[in-house]
C-alpha cells in the first residue's frame, strides 16, 4: 500500500480549535495493482485509526468515487492547505480537483451531512463514549458544512478556513460548551443557512460537471505508471 496523501482536518484546519482539540488527519492511499487484481485478497477502501489521532485514509478509486457524488468530508482532502504528506499524483489530483464537482451532488450531500448532525443533536445524548460534550460538535458541524457549501457556490473555490467573524465567534461560543439556551439561536441559523445554501444554488456562475472519462485515465495511468491507450491524458 502507497501513501498519496495526508492532511489536517477537522477543527484545526477550520480554525475552531482549542486546547483540547484533538488532531485529525485525512488521506489516501493506493493499494498495489497485483493485490487489487487478485481474487484471494479482500482490500478495504477506507481505514481508520482513533486515538489522540484521528486517521482516515480512502483508497484512491473509492476517494475519486465518493468526491463525484459530492461527500463533503472528501472534498477537504482536495482543498486543505494544511498537507502533511503528498505525491505526484496526489498532487496532480489536487490540480484537476475541478473535474470531479458535480455542483448539484455537493449540494445534496452537504444537506445530507448537515442533517445527519441535525439527527445527532435531535437525541440529546450530550455525553459520548469518551465522556465527551457532542451536541456543541453536531450544531457546530451542521452550520459549518453548509456555510461552506454556499461560499463555494459564490465564489467556486471550496474555503477550509471560516471567515466569516460573526458565525466563527458564534461556533467558538458553541464549542466553549453547550447550553439548552442555545437552542433557538441554532435553530435560526440552521435556517438562514439552508436558505444561503438555495440562493447560491440557484444563482451560482459555477456550475460544474465531473469528467468522468478523465477520471478513469487518471485512476488507470496511477495504477500501472501508463496511460490508457489511445488516450491522452
Amino acid at each position: 500500500m502507497t501513501i498519496l496523501t495526508k492532511v489536517l482536518v477537522g477543527s484545526r484546519l477550520h480554525g475552531l480549535d482549542n486546547e483540547q482539540s484533538d488532531f485529525d488527519y485525512r488521506g489516501i492511499h493506493m493499494h498495489d495493482l497485483q493485490d487489487v487484481l487478485s481474487p484471494f485478497k479482500t482490500l478495504k477502501n477506507t481505514t481508520w485509526i482513533e486515538g489522540d489521532e484521528d486517521n482516515t485514509s480512502y483508497e484512491l478509486a473509492d476517494f475519486c468515487k465518493q468526491a463525484v457524488h459530492g461527500n463533503a468530508t472528501i472534498l477537504e482532502v482536495f482543498f486543505s492547505n494544511k498537507i502533511i504528506e503528498t505525491s505526484p499524483v496526489a498532487d496532480e489530483l489536487r490540480a484537476n480537483w475541478h473535474r470531479f464537482i458535480d455542483t448539484d451532488k455537493v449540494v445534496m450531500a452537504s444537506r445530507g451531512y448537515a442533517q445527519n448532525q441535525l439527527n445527532k443533536m435531535e437525541l440529546f445524548d450530550d455525553i459520548g463514549v469518551k465522556d465527551q460534550r457532542r451536541t456543541s460538535k453536531f450544531a457546530i458541524a451542521y452550520c459549518r458544512v453548509l456555510w461552506q457549501c454556499a461560499e463555494f457556490l459564490k465564489t467556486g473555490t471550496f474555503p477550509c478556513q471560516i471567515t466569516d467573524p460573526e458565525l466563527k465567534a458564534f461556533l467558538l461560543k458553541l464549542k466553549a460548551g453547550w447550553d439548552d439556551r442555545y437552542l433557538p439561536e441554532c435553530t435560526e441559523r440552521f435556517a438562514r443557512l439552508q436558505a444561503e445554501v438555495s440562493h447560491a444554488w440557484a444563482t451560482t456562475e459555477h456550475k460544474m460537471k465531473p469528467d468522468t472519462e478523465w477520471i478513469e485515465q487518471f485512476i488507470y495511468k496511477s495504477y500501472t505508471g501508463v496511460p490508457m491507450s489511445g488516450k491522452n491524458l
